[in-house]
């Protein structure tokens, strides 16, 4: 993953966290000493918190480190969803989507075959039904 998509995946991490504990920014910004546009650019992924922010961030949220950033064995997964990181796909979505690639990647053969199938499936009566 690269560097500046790894600091949007956190940011939109730290945001959904916040959002969960009904935290304004400027409300996470004073518990972890800084202003609430540091908060801003972090979640937008603009820049990336250090390492005494992220603790302060962890503690703050309540949540381990770890759950900010992806899990390890995905170092070797592109992240595709993470490629859509316009505010039209909320983090969810984009877990959904990943969660669809890790999904196909462990079936091997006929039962992969058939799990693509009932996606392309679904993805072409959406269009009929939609257009």
């Amino acid at each position: 993953m690269k560097e500046k998509e790894l600091a949007i995946y956190v940011g939109k991490k730290i945001r959904e966290f916040r959002k969960k504990k009904g935290l304004t920014q400027k409300e996470l910004g004073d518990l972890i000493g800084v202003k609430h546009n540091t908060i801003s650019n972090y979640e937008t992924g603009t820049i990336s918190p250090e390492q005494d922010a992220l603790f302060a961030l962890s503690r703050a949220l309540d949540v381990s480190i770890d759950d900010l950033f992806p899990l390890s064995d995905n170092e070797n997964t592109l992240d595709i969803a993470l490629t859509f990181s316009d505010d039209d796909m909320d983090l969810k979505d984009m877990d959904f989507l990943n969660k669809l690639i890790k999904q196909t990647k462990t079936l091997k053969g006929e039962e992969r075959k058939k799990f693509l199938d009932n996606i392309r499936f679904a993805v072409e009566y959406f269009d009929r039904t939609n257009k």
